[in-house]
């Protein structure tokens, strides 16, 4: 085992890092250090602000070099840390001797980890040194180049070089005389501000383009070219420094600066009976356009976007003072478009007898329309005040009409975005096509209403409905079909035009035109809201013939959703909704040959079932586990008896269980049991066809498909049927092939990893009730929740049997052993590698199943190493604190399930069991039907006080409260899982209180996967009411915090 001392390491670090280190060192940062014999590594984890994984390799340590890993990003920069100075202290601590020796590298450690602080310093006097600005003002740009010193400033012929030296407070020489030292010199804090940002211009310019803002050629280095952004905020700090700006042969010593006003005067005057632009002040004026502002005789103006166009216009006359002439046909065009732009950036002065000859009114604009053969016609005038304008034609005034253009333009936007064309006398489009029609009368006409006041003859009005007819709706149940009636009227519309007009509707139409030439706009809020209703309801165009729907009962759920005080329900439809929505008020008398009595809960159960059976409905009977789902199925079973049998599809592990429920139950059905060789399942199925109830396997359905395709039964039962969850399994398409006239499913969780499995089960018991899968995906879990509450029936225990023994859950911790520890921690550093590198490289889906098979050899180090590794010799702390929990257990009285996933495992642990003469039950994967029965009974009277089942395969099925512990010996990801294993002894018939134990291994992914169960337990279910568990797949983000990345 490689070691290092204390001096080793502060040598291979530099100081500042070593201090850091040190200081981790000291406040016991550094957790679980441990020694890979194989790998010849330390590893170790540091706590600060995160926590970092650090492992470390000393066989080089002879040449001064060590191999060091850690996770931090200051390694990943610098390749190196004071994580891992903490972790080498922490070793060097472990195998150094505590003699006088380490208690004095001790005490100067921690002496030097001390901040320092300097006592009376010697205090020499710095000279400040003087800065002058000069700011150059080009044709198009603007510099800057600077002169500084003590008594005599020196030009700055690089000012990069100068920048870098002062900022980073270094000498800089100007002359053989003359050297800048900052131990003798200093510049004040605004000048350092203003060098800042100079500099920060330079890097920005180094970053976007090859050239620095620095000119380029050998005698301009001393000037800096200034960038246009935030030159506002630069020229605010220059004006406070000493700054002279020289523009062409000019100096100006002071800087002023005036932000969103031109420095330039407008007027209109008149000259020789004409109009004329006056513009003054121009003079001297420089325009600096990326500016974004103009230079005036030592004043800088900042202007605003409309201000700067004005400039611009002006710079491209030439920057002189002008006197415009206003030609007759442009007067209008000035003081109606220009003019008010113009004045709402500077103000204009206007002449006293130009002013009198300005007229301005508010514009009131009429359209006049009316059809002419099959055209549109229309007449538009614009008028202001008592004059009329025709916007088509010239027309010279003695006075200057302020014309509202903005009002004009969007009027004449609409005008021709109506198709309309001008002859020379009036505007006219063509009404041969409905579509431009349509368009014009409900969508252009509104627009034009907002600005024009609107003249329509008769022949115009009569095709605009000024009421929108509204639909009435019938609700009814044809009682001796089941099927649901929807029936639609319509104010002031032939009942023989209502189907094309839901035909349009579904089509997404956006009008329909009567027979009598009216066009009927479908795009209004009552049109949605029908078109909203026949998509909940699935309705295509082609199923619409008449004014009346013929539906699927289960239909009529989405109506009771609906309110709407335009629809009338029938008496036939509320008791529809009553007896879906209120099973419990049912009376359907039970069966006098059923064979026991019905609990209240069980009851209603029953109801349920014979509600949804009337009227030839499926749905899913999804209570909890041990509440007895078999008992209310039989009693159903045997009250629908007819000359079709009942299927019943179960598990292979359950087939006799539920054969022998019916003899118990229901003796007088006839059950025939359908299993065995392809053969005599064949004749198995020719002696059955009087029985009452076929029984067989998921399976045998898949493989004798072809045969039971072919069968009408009653009833389809399906028995745990999350077997059919995948909806692109053979099962589940073989399963949808079956016909029945009534399908319902059990389950105790038909959601264990995502809804998409409730989906699928739907697509059996109730098919196309529920959209396609990709629409269902979109849907809100309100909505799923409210859509499919009616079709399924769930109770928890603690809801209905209050009788029910306690169940207490706790967890026990164990730890890893030392040989476990190192494997555990190997392994874990290799797969957090691998991981981390899967996801940087976005390769997680790619290798998630590398990644997941990783997380399984975790978990099975904390089970036991042997799982995997060959020849392990070493023990399992969980092991050996399981073997002595259950003999204390036993020595108590106790009975128990012991629970694992890995059915090696539980060879491991039946030769513990074998050594101590304890004896047990042992079911797994492929212990047969009958005899899982018989164990199970056994079990019950008392035979032996262990049990050990495998988790999936003893999860269902099974009724074993003979125990009264269960031992979950290592977790599943899914918690659903783990909630059927223990309902296997917590459930009716229980007398003792039932005591979960969780088996956790201290510090290992197996906390990590109980917090994940836990965080998915806390999910409000929205869907199944009341207690549904859903745990979807681990994510990405599920890893990465299982590993702690």
């Amino acid at each position: 085992m490689k070691t290092i001392s204390r001096h080793q390491v502060e040598r291979l670090f530099p100081r500042d890092v070593y201090e850091r280190g040190l200081k981790y060192y000291h406040e016991k940062r550094v957790h679980g250090i441990s020694y890979n014999a194989q790998k010849q590594e330390w590893f170790a984890e540091v706590h600060g602000s995160e926590s970092y994984y650090v492992d470390i390799g000393l066989n080089e340590l002879q040449n001064g070099t060590i191999k060091a890993y850690c996770e931090c990003p200051a390694f990943d920069t610098y390749r190196t840390c004071k994580h891992l100075v903490a972790v080498l202290l922490k070793i060097a601590d472990q195998h150094e001797n505590h003699d006088d020796h380490h208690l004095t590298a001790s005490f100067i450690d921690s002496i030097l980890s001390i901040p320092q602080t300097t006592g009376a310093e010697t205090v020499i006097e710095k000279m400040p040194m003087k800065v002058e600005y000069f700011l150059y003002l080009d044709r198009k740009k603007i510099s800057l180049q600077l002169k500084t010193g003590i008594d005599h400033c020196y030009v700055i012929h690089h000012i990069r070089d100068f920048l870098q030296h002062v900022l980073a407070e270094e000498k800089y020489p100007f002359t053989k005389k003359f050297t800048f030292h900052p131990n003798e010199h200093y510049f004040l804090q605004q000048d350092i501000e203003l060098f800042k940002e100079l500099y920060a211009y330079i890097q920005t310019g180094d970053l976007f383009t090859d050239k620095s803002y620095v000119i380029s050629n050998a005698y301009d280095r001393r000037n800096l070219l200034i960038p246009p952004l935030n030159f506002s905020r630069l020229l605010e700090k220059l004006s406070e420094r000493n700054t002279v700006v020289l523009c062409e042969e000019e100096q100006f010593s002071e800087i002023h600066i005036i932000h969103d006003e031109l420095p330039f005067s407008f007027s209109v005057i008149e000259k020789n009976n004409r109009p004329f632009i006056k513009i003054e002040n121009v003079k001297h004026a420089k325009v600096y356009l990326d500016y974004q502002c103009v230079f005036q005789q030592g004043t800088f103006y900042f202007l605003s976007e409309k201000q700067l166009e004005i400039a611009k216009q002006i710079r491209r006359t030439g920057i002189r003072d002008l006197q415009l002439p206003l030609e007759s046909e442009m007067v209008n065009t000035f003081f109606s478009e220009a003019l008010p732009i113009l004045s709402h950036v500077t103000d204009v002065e206007i002449d006293q007898k130009i002013q009198q000859n300005i007229v301005e009114y508010p514009l009131k604009a009429e359209l006049y329309l009316d059809q002419k053969d099959d055209n549109l016609v229309g007449k538009l005038l614009y008028r202001y005040g008592n004059y009329s304008l025709n916007p088509f034609s010239q027309r010279n005034t003695d006075k200057i009409i302020v014309r509202d253009v903005e009002k004009e333009q969007k009027i004449m936007r609409i005008i021709e975005q109506s198709d309309f064309h001008y002859n020379g006398k009036e505007l006219y489009f063509k009404m041969t096509e409905d579509e431009v029609l349509y368009d014009f009368l409900y969508k252009k006409l509104p627009l034009l209403e907002e600005y024009v006041d609107l003249f329509l003859t008769d022949s115009i009005q009569k095709m605009i409905f000024t009421e929108i007819p509204t639909f009435h709706t019938n609700v009814s149940v044809d009682e001796s079909t089941n099927l649901l009636e929807v029936g639609f009227d319509m104010t002031g519309v032939d009942e023989t035009e209502i189907a094309s007009i839901l035909q349009a509707v579904v089509e997404k139409k956006r009008y329909y035109r009567l027979d009598s030439g009216k066009i009927l706009s479908l795009q209004t809020n009552e049109y949605e809201r029908i078109r909203n209703l026949l998509k909940d309801l699935r309705v295509s165009q082609s199923e619409i013939k008449t004014n009346k729907l013929t539906l699927p009962a289960y239909r009529g759920l989405q109506f009771d959703e609906w309110e709407d005080e335009k629809t009338t329900y029938h008496a036939s439809f509320k008791r529809l909704i009553d007896r879906l929505k209120r099973p419990e008020k049912q009376i359907y008398p039970l069966p006098s040959e059923l064979r026991t009595t019905l609990r209240k809960y069980q009851e209603t159960g029953y109801q349920w079932l014979k509600s949804l059976s009337v009227y030839q409905l499926g749905g899913i009977l999804a209570d909890d586990m041990g509440l007895g789902k078999t008992v209310q199925t039989i009693a159903y079973l045997l009250s629908e008896r007819s000359d079709k049998p009942h299927l019943v599809v179960v598990p292979a592990s359950v087939v006799y269980n539920w054969r022998n429920e019916c003899r118990k139950f229901a003796p007088s059905l006839k059950v025939q049991i359908l299993v065995g060789l392809r053969e005599e399942r064949e004749l198995l199925m020719e002696e059955g066809k009087f029985a009452d109830v076929w029984i067989t396997t998921y399976g045998i359905v898949r493989q004798d498909i072809d045969l039971y395709k072919e069968i009408s039964f009653q009833s389809l039962i399906l028995d745990e049927a999350q077997h059919i969850k995948n909806y692109f399994t053979k099962t589940s398409k073989a399963i949808r092939e079956i016909q029945a006239d009534k399908k319902f499913a059990l389950s105790g969780t038909p959601i264990e990893n995502s809804l998409d499995e409730l989906w699928a089960i739907f697509q059996v018991v109730l098919p196309d009730f529920l959209p396609t899968l990709k629409q269902f995906r979109k849907m809100d879990r309100e909505k799923i929740s409210s859509l499919t509450r009616p079709f399924i029936l769930r109770r928890l225990k603690e809801d209905v049997l209050t009788e029910l023994p306690e169940k207490i859950e706790s967890v026990h911790i164990s730890e890893l052993t030392k040989e476990q520890k190192e494997l555990y921690l190997g392994y874990l550093q290799q797969l957090r590698s691998e991981t981390s590198h899967s996801i940087a490289n976005n390769r997680f889906q790619h290798e998630r199943m590398k990644i997941l098979a990783g997380l399984t050899r975790l978990r099975q180090i904390c089970c036991h190493p042997s799982l995997f590794i060959e020849n392990y010799e070493g023990r399992s702390g969980k092991l050996d604190e399981l073997i002595e929990l259950v003999q204390t257990f036993i020595a108590n009285g106790k009975r128990m399930l012991i629970f694992s996933q890995f059915t090696s495992m539980h060879e491991i642990i039946r030769k513990e069991l074998d050594q101590l003469a304890i004896e047990y039950f042992y079911l797994h994967g492929q212990t047969p039907a009958n005899e899982r029965v018989q164990m199970s009974e056994a079990f019950n009277r008392g035979e032996k006080d262990v049990f050990l089942i495998s988790l999936r395969a003893g999860g269902t099925g099974l009724n074993l409260t003979g125990a009264d512990t269960v031992i979950l010996y290592d977790l599943w990801w899914n918690p659903a899982v783990e909630d059927q294993a223990t309902s296997r002894a917590h459930r009716f018939g229980q007398k003792n209180v039932v005591q979960v134990i969780r088996f956790i291994t201290d510090g290992t992914i197996e906390e990590k996967i109980y917090e994940l169960q836990q965080k998915k337990r806390e999910l409000i279910d929205q869907v199944i009411q009341p207690g549904e568990t859903m745990l979807s797949s681990l994510s990405e983000e599920d890893i990465k915090e299982l590993l702690n990345i």
